[in-house]
């Protein structure tokens, strides 16, 4: 295609191309860093050309000639990194890709590439997983998924996911002393390995968390980590990982259905369906004179949180249904929850606010999976919340 009157790149200008693409192609962005079959490094892209290195290759017009091709041959500005398909595709039909098209296409990829970049650094994070004992399988959250959806969110980690196993329960069961212990853990390492990053950076940075544990387990953790925080909440899915299953998904309003009889000697059952439905029969197994509040949502299912707009929304209608039930009495308030992990860390960060009411919080257990209190949340004090 070129004659001889060709011009060639120098190394300099080839690595700076390489560099400035990120080792992408810059029309189909194709991964050229690495081989796809044996999956090791390689540099498998072609610097290309927008106006030809001589003057009767694709591209050429009337006034390009020897010294114009021999100026632009080394100007990165005139040099793309390609796959070797789009090279060829550009190559053999230059009146589909005429030089202006392929110079906006150019800048438009180095635009996207430069900020990527400044938002990574501009929004530099920490990651934490947070993992239960008390399955009867062990879990687990692979950390390099929490680096990824931290970056696909702007977010920088400055190093590897802070991992937090919570205490394994003892014959005893979910006890007192085994949310104490849960308490322990989570305090000792929010203070000890979330603070010090806080100090090296100077402001707070983002925090993304993704757990897998008992649901009052996640609603302490969720309050001792505070709602001042800057935060990103995952959702672990064993189809998708820490990948928003629907990123464009909007979330249905939920329902609230509270019909006090004015007796405010009468405990407050909260009951919040989510993730499956709580039936009636099994609440008031638990706490038979109460009066019942419920929150649900409008297709109750494990795989309700479809991507972080979820979170959000679940937040702010809660919000202001704990407000309405703690204005109704001045009496606890019995939460008995079927929600996802993602949900129950939210939620205890909402207690965080400007709720004193003391709350219960309910799980069921085995044999019988018959709801059961399990720990009190009004004595975690302020100093707990960042």
């Amino acid at each position: 295609m070129a004659g001889s009157n060709r011009s060639n790149t120098g190394k300099k200008a080839l690595d700076a191309v390489w560099i400035r693409a990120a080792g992408h192609c810059e029309l189909c962005s194709k991964d050229l860093t690495r081989d796809r079959i044996t999956l090791t490094p390689a540099k498998l892209g072609q610097v290309a050309h927008i106006l030809p290195a001589s003057p009767d290759g694709p591209r050429s017009t009337d006034g390009h000639t020897v010294d114009a091709a021999e100026a632009l041959t080394n100007d990165p500005g005139n040099l793309m990194l390609l796959c070797a398909s789009c090279h060829v595709d550009i190559d053999k039909t230059p009146e589909g890709y005429p030089a202006q098209d392929l110079t906006y296409q150019h800048e438009a990829f180095l635009d996207a590439v430069k900020f990527a970049a400044n938002s990574a650094h501009s929004n530099p994070g920490t990651g934490m997983i947070v993992l239960g004992q008390h399955f009867q399988t062990k879990v687990r959250i692979d950390p390099s998924q929490l680096q990824a959806a931290m970056w696909r969110d702007c977010i920088r980690p400055v190093g590897a996911p802070l991992i937090v196993e919570l205490p394994e329960p003892d014959q005893e069961g979910r006890d007192d002393r085994y949310y104490r212990a849960v308490r322990s853990r989570l305090d000792k390492n929010i203070r000890r390995d979330l603070s010090p990053a806080r100090s090296v950076l100077g402001d707070e940075p983002w925090l993304g968390v993704a757990a897998i544990a008992d649901i009052p387990s996640l609603v302490i953790l969720g309050k001792m980590l505070g709602d001042r925080r800057r935060r990103k909440i995952y959702s672990s899915d064993r189809t998708t990982g820490l990948v928003w299953r629907d990123g464009s998904a909007v979330a249905s309003p939920f329902t609230f259905d509270f019909n006090g009889d004015g007796d405010e000697t009468r405990p407050i059952a909260l009951v919040i369906s989510i993730s499956a439905f709580i039936p009636e029969r099994d609440v008031h197994a638990v706490l038979p004179n109460a009066s019942v509040a419920r929150f649900t949502a409008a297709a109750p299912s494990y795989d309700y949180v479809q991507n972080a707009d979820f979170i959000g929304h679940f937040r702010d209608q809660i919000q202001r249904r704990l407000s309405e039930l703690e204005a109704y009495s001045p009496l606890p308030i019995h939460v008995l929850p079927a929600i996802p992990a993602a949900l129950a860390i939210e939620f205890g960060a909402v207690l965080s606010t400007n709720h004193q009411h003391c709350y219960w919080i309910y799980d069921r257990d085995g044999p019988t999976d018959a709801f059961r209190r399990h720990v009190s949340l009004d004595h975690l004090s302020k100093e707990y919340a960042a």
